[in-house]
């Protein structure tokens, strides 16, 4: 740690601290609001907040028809999508074993760059990664549920949905890579605001905004009135923090000190989200989750040698 400036680990446990309290905050949440609407709140308060921001420091706006397809497929890709299978997900299982399931998107994002990036082929080290990874995601399903699965087993759904988000999460970042170049304050706030956009009318039929809402009638925004304070308060944490001010502390620490070192993250928020569940959330994680928990970071830690090596030392 020595090697690289204090401000800059600073950022990071920051950045691992608010990602990883997200999976606490949206077990909450889900309590009373549909996944649906738990993303659409959250994207438009973030999007409310980024905007402006954008706006004040003069920053590019988007343009072109090409950029602009890129951050439609970034916006329901890499975050609509996944946002509502996290939270649907996480309907049914506990926040800390969402935290470790979403761990994976780094070793689903080894296998994508070597079909869709040339300069990033699947080596040994790599693919000797994956499999290590892919046997703890089988160490944390568990073969009593697999097996227990007859279509309607909703454990194993809503974890296969949880691994799905970490699957787009990791197509995102294969998009990101392709993308044409332009400001990442702007196109941030465009992805927020079409995410916003595009979940605006799930949200809005789905029950008023909340599972526990009669299905009579079409909802409106005035049922919104009738959730509970510490709702409010986690909504708010989600969207202003956990989605807007981590998006500007991601975009300042990878200026600050590159991608290999913002990469270490991986590794601290399914721990911090297993540290949050059983403290807050009286969440009691089994034998297998902590197994499978160590073979993800394992597998993590061989597929990227190379970025965990260069991240110690400034870039």
């Amino acid at each position: 740690m020595a090697h690289r400036p204090l401000i800059q680990w600073v950022l990071l446990f920051s950045l691992a601290i608010i990602w990883g309290s997200s999976f606490a905050l949206t077990s909450l949440v889900v309590q009373e609001l549909s996944p649906a609407s738990v993303v659409f709140l959250r994207n438009l308060l973030a999007c409310l907040l980024l905007f402006p921001l954008a706006l004040l420091l003069r920053r590019p706006q988007a343009r072109g028809l090409r950029l602009w397809l890129f951050l439609l497929a970034m916006a329901l890709i890499g975050n609509a999508l996944p946002f509502t299978l996290i939270s649907w997900g996480q309907q049914r299982i506990d926040s800390a074993l969402a935290g470790i399931l979403m761990a994976v998107m780094p070793l689903v994002t080894v296998v994508l760059a070597h079909f869709f990036i040339p300069e990033e082929p699947l080596s040994r080290q790599k693919l000797g990664g994956f499999m290590i990874g892919f046997c703890g995601i089988l160490v944390l399903i568990g073969p009593s549920a697999i097996s227990a699965f007859r279509f309607s087993g909703e454990t194993l759904m809503a974890q296969l949905a949880v691994l799905m988000a970490a699957v787009c999460y990791g197509m995102n970042t294969i998009i990101a890579r392709r993308k044409p170049h332009s400001d990442p304050w702007s196109s941030s706030a465009s992805i927020l605001l079409l995410s916003s956009m595009t979940l605006w009318p799930l949200a809005s039929f789905t029950s008023g905004f909340s599972q526990h809402t009669d299905l009579q009638g079409l909802p409106n925004l005035s049922n919104l009135s009738g959730f509970s304070q510490s709702t409010w308060i986690a909504i708010a944490l989600l969207g202003f923090i956990c989605t807007g001010i981590a998006t500007v502390i991601y975009m300042k620490l990878i200026s600050l000190a590159g991608p290999s070192f913002v990469s270490l993250i991986n590794y601290l928020i399914p721990v911090w989200a297993l540290l949050l569940g059983v403290t807050f959330m009286n969440e009691t994680p089994q034998w297998n989750h902590l197994l499978a928990l160590v073979l993800i970071l394992a597998g993590i830690a061989l597929s990227q040698r190379r970025q965990l090596r260069s991240a110690i030392q400034p870039e």
